[in-house]
């Protein structure tokens, strides 16, 4: 047995052995969904906008109490959608609370780097920062306008890189298949979070 098979049966071993793996997943993706809820009804209270576009139809005054209502369930509902592509393409025989497990470490850490500017600005917002001062800010170029930018974009690639390895857990027999397992999965969930998050 090679190294990588060691390796597999060594994780398999960890995750039979911890206790409620996929209760603290929920709990874990449940405080960030929370977390997203919260900074979307601080910027609702304080009458803001979103300054990226939104999905046309969309009412852009009343986008950040929506986003408070349905950011728990986007949360939720992308776990479970990534969980499915991760099983539907990874080696048979997975469970799905293996696969719900690496689907939250995946989804949940760059989610929490990804709430960073928005928690930011909510702050802001309360302490009394109009959004048009903000948004000029974050227009110059600068290291403001980097910085911001530069923490969705390493979001992003932390995102594909955890669904990556989250998919080679699951995917044992073929690198390449866990690797394009692994993109898949980054899809839906940066597209979700593309169209709907603001």
């Amino acid at each position: 047995m090679g190294e990588w098979g060691r390796t597999m049966k060594t994780r398999a071993r960890t995750f039979d052995s911890s206790r409620h793996p996929l209760r603290r997943a929920a709990l874990f993706l449940g405080l960030v969904g929370a977390a997203y809820a919260a900074t979307s009804a601080g910027l609702a209270l304080c009458g803001a906008v979103p300054a990226a576009p939104i999905i046309a139809g969309l009412d852009g005054d009343n986008y950040y109490a929506y986003q408070a209502v349905f950011a728990l369930p986007l949360v939720f509902g992308v776990w479970v959608l990534t969980a499915g592509v991760l099983l539907a393409l990874g080696t048979r025989g997975t469970h799905r609370s293996h696969a719900l497990v690496m689907a939250s470490r995946a989804w949940g850490a760059p989610l929490w780097l990804a709430w960073v500017p928005s928690a930011v600005e909510a702050a802001f917002a309360v302490l009394g920062m109009g959004q048009a001062e903000w948004v000029e800010i974050l227009s110059a170029p600068g290291i403001w306008q980097t910085l911001y930018i530069g923490i969705y974009v390493a979001a992003a690639f932390w995102a594909v890189a955890k669904f990556v390895l989250a998919a080679r857990d699951i995917h044992q027999r073929s690198r390449p298949a866990a690797v394009l397992t692994g993109l898949a999965a980054a899809a839906v969930a940066l597209g979700a979070f593309a169209l709907f998050v603001r």
